[in-house]
């Protein structure tokens, strides 16, 4: 059993709420009861959650000594010893050759997509992350690659406000989480992270707050769209709105009072009142979007 939960935390299952987002696009387009469109966006689902596992135990395999450095990282299962290079690397092959098999049996360009995601990484761990701002941009452009990747698996055109949307709250956790890490390793945060010695707390809050108000801007503007109007029957979906700012309220909240933000996964699944207010506008937009007649 310690064996087994180790291999998940290798694995970073909490992390697999980010690909969540792969199926945005099928519960915006109103096909969320069409059962092939929801099995075959499973799949997808599926197909990133390995895919991206195997991401990160490279990334920890390329950051292991850095790691060590870091108070909670240090006890990650390769950082700690627990798990061998050698098994990490066959791990990481396997989920990445698993998840493009799954991906090929959505579809060409879902194959496609994904491969794009696992070059995007590429990029970002050799050059990405060692660059200011740009390393936060790969992170966001990797969230916008899920959407098209959940769009293309059912064949629908992702939302240009979605896609927005998007991109503007990955470029907010992306800011919170180094901000974050500056706080936590104060003058050791470049030898963690050597990008963490480009940046500086006033320059993050500002990015943070940039980003914050684009994407409550932005989300407003997304539910009073002509393509969400038609879908819902009206302006209801508008109402969602007050989750979204609730949430993104909390999470500066925990991020500047509580000192969170580390990892934005286990901020969401670890705060009752974020998990709360996901819930609530999770079933929020899908009454309006489902039964609003």
């Amino acid at each position: 059993m310690k064996l087994i939960l180790t291999v998940l935390r290798l694995f970073r299952v909490k992390q697999w709420v980010k690909n969540l987002f792969v199926l945005a696009p099928i519960a915006f387009s109103g096909r969320f009861t069409d059962l092939d469109a929801l099995f075959t966006v499973g799949y997808a689902f599926f197909s990133f959650c390995f895919i991206s596992s195997g991401v990160y135990i490279c990334n920890d395999l390329s950051d292991v000594k850095r790691d060590a450095l870091h108070p909670k990282k240090c006890l990650r299962p390769l950082a700690s010893g627990q798990v061998s290079m050698t098994t990490a690397v066959v791990l990481a092959g396997g989920l990445i050759t698993g998840g493009m098999g799954l991906a090929y049996l959505v579809g060409y360009w879902f194959a496609f997509l994904a491969g794009l995601y696992l070059i995007l990484h590429g990029m970002y761990n050799f050059v990405g992350k060692k660059v200011v701002i740009l390393d936060v941009v790969c992170i966001a452009l990797g969230f916008c690659i899920r959407i098209w990747a959940g769009a293309v698996a059912v064949k629908v055109l992702p939302s240009v406000w979605l896609q927005l949307c998007v991109f503007l709250l990955a470029l907010f956790l992306g800011f919170t989480k180094r901000r974050s890490e500056m706080v936590t390793l104060r003058e050791l945060s470049g030898n963690h992270r050597t990008v963490l010695n480009h940046y500086s707390l006033y320059l993050l809050d500002q990015l943070i707050m940039i980003s914050a108000t684009l994407s409550i801007v932005f989300y407003g503007l997304y539910t009073i769209s002509p393509e969400i109007v038609i879908r819902s029957g009206g302006h209801a979906m508008v109402y969602s709105l007050v989750f979204v700012m609730y949430g993104i309220f909390r999470y500066l909240y925990l991020l500047h009072v509580k000192k969170m933000g580390d990892d934005p996964g286990d901020v969401l699944t670890g705060d009752v009142s974020m998990l709360v207010a996901v819930s609530a506008w999770v079933l929020f937009s899908v009454t309006i979007l489902y039964f609003h007649g």
